[in-house]
């Protein structure tokens, strides 16, 4: 491939996988780093295994399906009540992620020293103004831009920590809070929105390109697995960064994650924390409402605007109003919205095992279908994420 080519294509596994370190990632790999210091960096790296199986299904899908949306193609395949079950079990967890993105959106603002009431309204109309561009080529340009930054804050964040010797990367245990601290990385590594979002944009973006069909199935997967390698790694700069800080910091008061930052990485520590937070939480708010929406107008047959804005407000205002009111309460807040989330794992399963299903056609995927052998893995897969899910729920 030509690298006029790759830079033609390149965009939608990027930007979901940068989207995959979201503010509850943020938040898990600080409790990682918090808790067991580097112990966890082994699973982090594991993970990169299951994120790309899943993720470049969903790619490989959307790259051979120019222009139909993954709601789209269920609908056509299986009916339209089994694409509303995808899309809008998926619309309703997305829901809470919002709050959980909010919030860490406000937080990061309180560590710069800017309030709520100002930072909140200020991202909601940018991410309005964001998602109404009709054109996706360029709600992408920015969103790449947005992942630069948050890659840059993470990075620098771990520098100014520095590495902290004596450190195992390896730990196994069979204690209650290992154990669930395990699972809830597991189960966070997917959410039902990539899959949407990644086969969706995928197709939408490939639609322009001339490139051959096999040139666009080999830099999907290519690109997936890139995306896959940078998240992962990324969560491991955050899990070093905050090796050192007490397990007692609370990372949703502000004054207390400033003060214990400002301590272990120096003063300006806590406003890279800061930027990086509001980038993470922003660049998932989009790539959440329009994975969301997408899956959902595309499963009822619809793609007008009015209806999209209509969808993402529905979504996005009540998310907005409750971390307002509540700007005293971050701490229950979060842990209501990240129970009720708990069910994402069983609600991944709904468009992952369709996903499955498809990627094995050959009508739909012709000579890029899977075969026997990455079926198996695929399944394995996918098992493994939702028992994640399982376990952290018990």
């Amino acid at each position: 491939m030509s690298i006029k080519e790759i830079v033609k294509l390149f965009g939608p596994a990027w930007i979901v996988m940068m989207a995959d370190v979201d503010a509850a990632s943020v938040l898990t790999g600080v409790a990682n780093g918090q808790e067991y210091g580097y112990k966890l960096i082994w699973l982090l790296l594991l993970l990169i295994i299951p994120l790309y199986v899943i993720q470049e299904a969903a790619g490989r899908l959307g790259a051979v399906n120019n222009g139909k949306g993954l709601g789209e193609i269920i609908r056509e395949k299986f009916s339209g009540k089994t694409a509303l079950l995808a899309s809008l079990s998926m619309f309703v967890v997305d829901l809470f992620t919002y709050v959980v993105e909010y919030v860490g959106i406000a937080v990061g603002g309180l560590v710069l020293g800017i309030p709520p009431y100002i930072s909140l309204p200020i991202f909601f109309i940018l991410h309005v103004t964001v998602i109404s561009t009709k054109r996706y080529e360029k709600i992408e340009k920015f969103l790449i831009s947005v992942s630069l930054v948050m890659i840059f804050a993470f990075i620098v964040q771990a520098i100014l920590r520095g590495i902290v010797t004596n450190q195992s990367i390896f730990y196994i245990s069979t204690s209650k809070s290992f154990t669930f601290l395990v699972a809830a990385n597991i189960g966070a590594v997917i959410m039902p929105f990539m899959i949407f979002y990644q086969a969706s944009a995928t197709s939408y973006k490939y639609q322009d390109s001339y490139s051959s069909l096999e040139n666009k199935v080999k830099w999907s997967s290519a690109e997936t697995l890139i995306g896959a390698l940078v998240s992962e790694l990324l969560m491991v700069a955050i899990e070093m960064a905050t090796t050192g800080l007490s397990p007692s910091v609370d990372p949703l008061n502000y004054k207390e994650m400033s003060y214990a930052l400002s301590l272990i990485s120096g003063p300006y520590s806590p406003y890279i924390f800061g930027i990086g937070l509001i980038s993470s939480a922003f660049l998932a708010l989009i790539v959440e409402s329009l994975g969301s929406v997408w899956g959902t107008l595309e499963s009822l047959g619809k793609k007008d605007f009015r209806s999209f804005l209509s969808l993402y407000l529905a979504e996005s205002i009540p998310a907005l109003i409750i971390v307002l009111l509540f700007t005293n309460n971050y701490d229950n807040v979060v842990n209501f919205a990240l129970t009720l989330m708990s069910i994402s794992p069983f609600v991944l399963a709904i468009p992952a095992i369709l996903v499955g299903i498809l990627v094995r056609d050959r009508n739909i995927m012709m000579d890029y279908a899977y075969g026997k052998g990455r079926m198996v893995v695929y399944w394995i897969t996918l098992v493994l994420i939702i028992m994640g899910g399982v376990i952290a729920i018990i």
